[in-house]
Parts: C-alpha cells; sequence; structure tokens
C-alpha cells in the first residue's frame, strides 16, 4: 500500500458541521478528531466561544441577564456556518444551547442531524433541549435508560444506546515523568463532578481508612472536602497521568435527577480508566458488567463494605492489581471502546438515514 492509499477515508468524505468544545480531552472534541482521522471535513462552532465560564460574580450577572441574546447569537453563527459549509452531517454533542428552529432550518435543506447526549437527565441542561431533541433525525443516548425517557416525555423514539468511549489519542497508558508523581501518586483517586452521593461514599472511606492516601480532582464542588481536593481539575494528558499514577481509580456513578428515570449506570471514566491502561474500581452495575469483567479487567463493589475490603486488597497486591489493569486496556482494545468506533457507529448512522431520505443535501 502506498502513502496515498494509507490516508484513503474510510467511506466517502462527508462536510460535518459539529457543535462540540476545542480542547482535547473533551469527550466531544475526541468525536471531531475521530471524525477528522477517517478524512472527513468538520468545522466546529463551539458554545463555550459564545457562553463564556466566566467565575466573576459581575460577569456572571451579565452572563445570566445576557443570556437570551446569547443563545440568539449563537444560533444565528450556527445557521451561518451550516449556508457556508453546507454540511451532510450536522453533529451535536448535547447542544444545550441549539434550538428547534435551527434545527429544523438546517434539516430542510436536507443536512441529517444527528445529536450524541451524554447525561442522566435532559431536562438539567436550561431550557431549549427539550423543545429541540424531537428535532433531531437520530439521537445517540450515552444512558440506555434515557431512550425510554424520552420516548416517555417527549415521543422522541428515533434514538438509541451508544456508550462514551475512551480517546485513543488521550486515554492512554502515558509515559509520567519523575516530577509528576508528587502531584499524581496516591493510593486512590477520583476524578470527576461533585455530588452528594459521591461525596458521602468517599467520606465513609475516609472514615474507615483514615491513612489512605486519597486525592480528589474535578470542579470547585470538592472544596467541600478540602483535605483531599486538589483543587482544580485535571484534564487531557494531564488526566492520563493522574489515571496512571493513582494506584487504584475509583469509578463513582452520579445520582438520579429531575427528569431522569435512574441515576448513572456506566459513565465516560468506566472506559476512560481502563483505556488509559489504569486500575479501576466501580460501582457494581449490570450494565458495567457487560463492558468489563470483574475481578478480571476492573474491580467492582456493590456497598461500603465490599468497596473497604478490595482497597485493602488491592494495595497490598501489587502484580495482581497491575494484571487487572492491563487485562482492562486490552479489552478495551479488543473490544471496539474508542472513540473511533464510536464514531464509526455515528458514520453508520448516516449512511442509513441519508438512505432512506432519497436525496444529497440541497443547500442553495
Amino acid at each position: 500500500m502506498n502513502d496515498a492509499q494509507s490516508h484513503m477515508p474510510e467511506t466517502e468524505p462527508l462536510r460535518i458541521l459539529a457543535v462540540s468544545a476545542l480542547w482535547q480531552g473533551a469527550n466531544d472534541y475526541a468525536f471531531v478528531r475521530a471524525f477528522r482521522r477517517m478524512g472527513h471535513s468538520v468545522r466546529v462552532v463551539s458554545e463555550k466561544e459564545y457562553l463564556p465560564a466566566w467565575q466573576n460574580r459581575l460577569l456572571r450577572l451579565v452572563r445570566r441577564v445576557m443570556n437570551d441574546r446569547i443563545v440568539e447569537e449563537y444560533n444565528r453563527a450556527l445557521l451561518h456556518e451550516a449556508r457556508m459549509l453546507q454540511p451532510d452531517l450536522l453533529f451535536v454533542f448535547k447542544g444545550a444551547l441549539v434550538k428547534g428552529g435551527t434545527l429544523r432550518a438546517i434539516r430542510e435543506a436536507g443536512t441529517i442531524c444527528i445529536q450524541f447526549y451524554p447525561d442522566v437527565s435532559f431536562r438539567t441542561h436550561g431550557l431549549h433541549l427539550p423543545g429541540a431533541l424531537p428535532e433531531y433525525d437520530w439521537i445517540f443516548s450515552t444512558k440506555s435508560f434515557g431512550l425510554k425517557d424520552m420516548a416517555d416525555q417527549l415521543s422522541v423514539t428515533n434514538s438509541s444506546f451508544l456508550p462514551h468511549a475512551f480517546d485513543p489519542e488521550t486515554h492512554v497508558p502515558v509515559a509520567c515523568p519523575a516530577m509528576d508523581a508528587g502531584r499524581y501518586a496516591c493510593d486512590l483517586s477520583f476524578v470527576g463532578n461533585h455530588s452528594p452521593k459521591k461525596q458521602k461514599i468517599l467520606e465513609g472511606l475516609k472514615r474507615a481508612m483514615p491513612d489512605l492516601d486519597l486525592k480528589l480532582w474535578g470542579p470547585a464542588g470538592w472544596s467541600v472536602m478540602p483535605d483531599l481536593y486538589q483543587g482544580h481539575p485535571v484534564l487531557g494528558i494531564e488526566y492520563a497521568k493522574a489515571i496512571r499514577l493513582s494506584r487504584i481509580n475509583l469509578g463513582l456513578l452520579s445520582e438520579q435527577r429531575e427528569g431522569a428515570s435512574s441515576g448513572d449506570l456506566i459513565t465516560a471514566r468506566t472506559f476512560e480508566i481502563c483505556g488509559a491502561g489504569g486500575f479501576m474500581m466501580h460501582e457494581r452495575t449490570a450494565e458495567a458488567e457487560q463492558f468489563f469483567e470483574d475481578g478480571k479487567e476492573c474491580v467492582m463493589f456493590s456497598d461500603h463494605d465490599e468497596m473497604v475490603d478490595r482497597i485493602r486488597h488491592y494495595l497490598a497486591h501489587d502484580e495482581e492489581r497491575r494484571a487487572i489493569a492491563w487485562a482492562g486496556r486490552q479489552r478495551s482494545l479488543d473490544s471496539g471502546y474508542s472513540t473511533d468506533d464510536r464514531a464509526r457507529a455515528v458514520i453508520a448512522k448516516y449512511q442509513e438515514l441519508r438512505a432512506l431520505s432519497g436525496s444529497a443535501a440541497t443547500w442553495r
């Protein structure tokens, strides 16, 4: 095979307009890079460029007052980019700012609109999402229970389950310089958002094992546990380093939210920890057990006592722990848990929907 052939796309190249973040480590940007590796042309219109994450109180007040105008400006920009690019596919990751009218205008030109929804509830991310979801040609949900929630509450049935993934550029067994050990090395860590349920689990763990070297990384909600919280999130390759240098990585799940029939059964961490070659200790759910084998590719727990017992065991058995971490990484590779694999599923759905429509996009 010559060099030109090695870079041929897997499918006919598409023009894709994406609603996504733009930083390495973001799950949505992992899709953008996966589409580009497949040979597609991808243009991103990031919501963060229009709705900045200001922390100053005055600026946050300005953002709140201007929110409606910001949303309108964002939707005009998205429609403008669509008219310029004339995309075959609009790929929206969550899309809390995307309005139903914008989607209708883009679909009327023949563009296929696909949503990838990553969260527990579609009722907790602003006013626009519930009205926009029925306008998509297809919705992928990372929550198996989300399909029934959308059907029951919004009569949306053009949907299917597609789990999160590990990013093959980011969640990898990275080399960790010696200087990183002081920052990331620990017995056990949790990386993610704060929630009351997670806090309760970790407080109970610290009471049971007061000498445990435990570190928390994430948004400022974890400041309620100042002795453990490291003061900020850990992102991108630094996240992969934290996974590698933590002897045990906790896979804690979010609780049930308003509008959702369940709490998390799996989450992004389910795939990212193992993809990065880390040892994962995960809350036991029947769904998680479909992806990784307990005791061989990860370790699971059902309650506080089992969690504590297993932490003590695996901290005392380094070789066993390393073998399980390696097996989890291999399972991730062999079973197709990467963002590249998920992106191929998205493109396959696009092709199916395009064939059913019987025509290409007709932008003028």
